[in-house]
């Protein structure tokens, strides 16, 4: 078992090394990007949700 952990933990560190990283420029405007499309799903949301709101209390 600890021989198969082992050998596990060796072939995550090789894989890790093949791995492409992103240059820090690029980490940040995905981040931007992320952050920006995040805020508009979320105000998207709440008006939809506080529209909906007002409809159900007109309608009640």
């Amino acid at each position: 078992m600890i021989k198969k952990s082992k050998q596990f933990l060796e072939d995550v560190q090789t894989e890790l090394k093949k791995v492409s990283w992103p240059e820090r420029d690029q980490l940040l405007n995905s981040t931007f990007v992320v952050i920006v499309i995040s805020a508009l799903f979320t105000f998207f949301i709440f008006i939809a949700d506080w529209i909906v709101s007002k409809a159900v209390n007109v309608l009640y």
